[in-house]
């Protein structure tokens, strides 16, 4: 089934505007921005309140190269161990976690 004209205009998928009216909205937009950034203190200003400070040293060291991407763990999981983990935290919910009255139906 193909999504509805609504449905890509929603995901920005198919735009609402013509190009004209998108490059108006977005010189509005840098307008409104630029004036809420004149308004702005300055560094010499936020440095007379001791707002800010920066040190005159600065040092560079080396650093090696390396992944940063996080480990997802999650994605290892079986789903016996899935169905482990919810059996802990619904079997903590029900007798040891203050759960709300209302509540209480959704905890197994």
């Amino acid at each position: 089934m193909r999504p509805t004209q609504e449905e890509l205009e929603e995901r920005n998928i198919l735009k609402k505007q013509s190009a004209a009216e998108e490059k108006k909205l977005k010189e509005e937009k840098k307008r409104m921005l630029l004036r809420k950034l004149s308004f702005r203190p300055t560094v010499e200003e936020l440095k007379e309140k001791k707002i800010i400070r920066f040190n005159d040293y600065i040092e560079v060291t080396q650093a090696h190269e390396y992944d940063r991407r996080a480990d997802k763990p999650w994605t290892r999981l079986t789903p016996k161990d899935k169905a482990a983990i919810r059996k802990e935290l619904n079997e903590f919910k029900s007798s040891e976690m203050e759960v709300h009255e209302d509540s209480r139906h959704l905890t197994r």
